[in-house]
């Protein structure tokens, strides 16, 4: 029995989705069964450290592409020092350039070529650009060997001169060209030497049919990143067992999402074809209780239907210097759908009530219009001492340093940031809104949950932030009280045990093959 779980995502901003594939692999690795995290797009060279980083192991994850070529490694072997030697002759440099993450080879003035070296180890490189008179027109990819060559040409937009991408040409391990991508506009062909040309979804499909899968073979839908992927998975996958989790939020009502009303559009194939679906994995009994209420409303079949968070706790986290005082901490993706301002326009009411208070906002995103939206809050209101954006960063060991988790986030599906808040021993305070809040927030015990209404969600939000910024105020006004929070937010981190997961993967993985 093999397991495929797709997918791994490329060139995206890293969420709870992408930190509860870490923690799954970490349990699946107690299984055993080989397990391979599929790419279906292409991954940048940091993307794949970012996965290796939470918990997937390299030779665990399978880049589609790859699978065709029979070169599946995404482990680097190429010395930086042997292939600098290389082509400083070749390339009958003039000139060297050390830079912190590639070395330029200069000739007669002009950059011909840069080696582009891996961040966690120098000695290797991971990839080469090639320059015409200063401009792109090559980039050579390597694993343990060349892995694929894009060829690009120099093009026009609104903003001047690019670079543009427009055949890519990949390598089996030995170094000979196996098939070339086409790119033209916004679509792309795969010719091979034989006469195949695929598009996208056929060439989706064609890796699909090349798995072989076999009837004890597992399929973990965990995030498609694209609908392409997601009719040739049930098209082509045979006997083989089909689990899909269910991460956000299946349904909306009006104004419970600033994008999706109604059926969220990740999961149209998966109501549509429930029938095929071997089984549903969601994170909390309320999740399942209102999927199965869903799906029969729309008349789907409704599949096995397990619980299994997203994440679980090995371990309880305590400072050992002592928590800041009067310190709270958001942690999330800088998305409008988390409601960063809520919590940004509550902390500052507060802070007018109790000067000490300040919060650190954990997380990064891609909406730069939103991005800077909440920096224009923080600045018209002169709060850049006491409201800071801390940006990315690994925040395991860090909660343990607050006092308090705040988030406005108008839903989580279980909440891993709430899930890590509480294992670091952290009061709480957030919307009384599906899923994870009602989980992790117990009110009165570790904290608050306010009352929430989705009309606040494109209507005036005075009455919201004020009754944040009252629960904040409260929270701190009382030491002994906080404490006491704090010691029940490691109470309920305890019943999220890791090997309490194993064992429900393990069951679910063991349905089918004892002949349930």
């Amino acid at each position: 029995m093999s397991v495929y779980i797709f997918s791994l995502l490329a060139g995206f901003v890293f969420g709870g989705v992408d930190t509860a594939q870490g923690y799954r692999a970490g349990i699946l690795e107690n299984l055993p069964y080989p397990v391979k995290f599929i790419f279906e797009s292409l991954p940048r060279r940091e993307d794949i450290i970012r996965y290796k980083n939470i918990g997937i192991k390299l030779e665990q994850m399978l880049c589609m592409h790859q699978c065709f070529t029979g070169n599946l490694t995404v482990k680097l072997c190429g010395k930086t020092k042997d292939k600098l030697e290389e082509l400083k002759k070749c390339l009958r440099c003039t000139g060297i350039e050390q830079h912190e993450n590639e070395v330029r080879l200069i000739r007669k003035g002009a950059l011909v070529a840069s080696i582009l070296l891996d961040e966690e180890n120098k000695d290797y490189y991971w990839g080469i650009h090639y320059f015409n008179r200063s401009k792109l027109i090559r980039t050579e990819i390597y694993t343990d060997g060349i892995s694929y060559t894009n060829y690009y040409v120099t093009a026009r937009s609104d903003k001047g001169a690019y670079a543009k991408l427009v055949r890519r040409t990949f390598y089996s391990k030995g170094g000979e060209a196996v098939y070339d991508q086409i790119f033209e506009r916004n679509r792309e062909w795969y010719l091979f030497p034989d006469g195949r040309c695929y598009t996208k979804q056929q060439f989706l499909a064609a890796f699909i049919r090349k798995l072989d899968l076999k009837e004890k073979d597992i399929i973990i839908l965990d995030r498609p990143a694209s609908y392409d992927l997601l009719r040739p998975i049930f098209q082509f996958k045979g006997m083989a067992k089909l689990v899909v989790i269910m991460h956000s939020g299946h349904f909306y009502e009006k104004g419970e999402d600033p994008y999706d009303v109604y059926l969220n559009k990740e999961y149209y194939y998966c109501f549509k074809y429930s029938g095929m679906i071997n089984a549903i994995v969601v994170s909390t009994e309320e999740q399942k209780c209102e999927l199965v209420e869903r799906l029969q409303e729309y008349g789907c079949a409704v599949p096995e239907i397990r619980i299994i968070p997203a994440g679980g706790v090995d371990s309880l986290k305590c400072s050992e210097k002592g928590r800041q005082p009067y310190s709270m901490l958001s942690v999330s993706r800088i998305h409008r759908r988390k409601k960063v301002e809520w919590v940004i326009k509550s902390v500052i009411k507060a802070h007018k009530k109790n000067p000490n208070i300040f919060v650190d906002i954990y997380g990064e995103g891609v909406d730069k219009d939103y991005y800077q939206y909440l920096h224009n809050i923080v600045s018209q209101n002169e709060a850049q001492s006491y409201v800071r954006f801390m940006g990315w960063t690994d925040v395991t060991e860090i909660y343990k340093n607050y006092e308090v988790y705040i988030t406005a986030s108008l839903w989580e599906t279980l909440g891993l940031s709430l899930m890590e808040a509480v294992a670091s021993g952290t009061a709480m305070i957030g919307l009384d809104a599906k899923y994870g809040n009602r989980l992790f927030i117990q009110p009165e015990n570790n904290g608050y949950l306010v009352e929430f209404h989705t009309e606040y969600v494109d209507g005036d939000d005075d009455k919201l932030t004020d009754a944040i910024a009252e629960k904040i105020v409260d929270i701190f006004s009382d030491e002994t009280r906080l404490r006491e929070y704090h010691n029940n937010s490691y109470r309920i981190a305890q019943t999220f045990c890791t090997n309490n997961l194993t064992d429900k993967w393990e069951a679910l993985l063991n349905f089918w093959t004892k002949g349930n």
